[in-house]
């Protein structure tokens, strides 16, 4: 079947806005140690996420004005010295385990079949989380039987890529990405809009293949 122009220029548009979100699924522990001293400080950077979004931004801002620093609001070297003292990672070189990793994730995050009264357990995705706040995009958090986080879905509405609407912020889980899928949906209960659903799959395609 040969692929129409507007369909290679959607699927560019796609790879093009998306791929922050897919380095940002990766996260930084630097930023989350950041983060977390930051906190302790009484300089708010909102999640603690390992992602250097504008709230963790304005936090770094704030505090090294105090510090006399230069309010760069990134964590340059001069800033990591004096925030991070000791810059290894806890607990032996591992990072903190990730809350997201095991459902429930916690937080704002709910159910998607609770909120629209769908099955709790999508076939080919696994059971979804969302916070109703990100909707339609997302994040939705996908889980395996196991309650083991397999995939983050977005939800990317066909008619905000064509008005060029850009998606540089999307939060994502701190784990290793296997692999990215991104497909066509006319629409369903929580996004009726025609959509593509753009999968960071964590584990390996036959793996997900499995998700009955």
């Amino acid at each position: 079947m040969r692929t129409s122009k507007p369909d290679w220029l959607v699927r560019g548009i796609l790879c093009l806005v998306l791929w922050p979100a897919v380095l940002a699924a990766h996260g930084d522990w630097r930023i989350g140690q950041a983060q977390e001293r930051l906190k302790a400080a009484g300089f708010n950077p909102g999640s603690i996420d390992g992602v250097l979004g504008p709230q963790t931004r304005e936090a770094l801002r704030r505090y090294q004005a105090s510090q006399g620093l230069p309010a760069t609001g990134v964590l340059d070297e001069a800033t990591r010295q004096v925030l991070l003292p000791s810059e290894r990672p806890p607990e032996g070189g591992e990072a903190k385990p990730e809350p997201w990793l095991k459902a429930p994730p916690g937080g704002e995050f709910q159910k998607m079949g609770a909120l629209y009264q769908l099955p709790d357990f999508f076939s080919g995705l696994g059971t979804l989380y969302v916070d109703p706040s990100t909707l339609p995009v997302g994040p939705y958090l996908a889980y395996n039987r196991q309650d083991n986080l397999v995939s983050t879905v977005y939800m990317i509405p066909l008619r905000e890529l064509r008005a060029g609407k850009a998606f540089n912020r999307l939060a994502g889980a701190h784990a290793k990405i296997d692999h990215v899928d991104i497909y066509y949906n006319n629409g369903h209960p929580g996004v009726p809009d025609p959509h593509y659903h753009v999968v960071l799959w964590y584990i390996p395609a036959e793996q997900a293949a499995t998700l009955e």
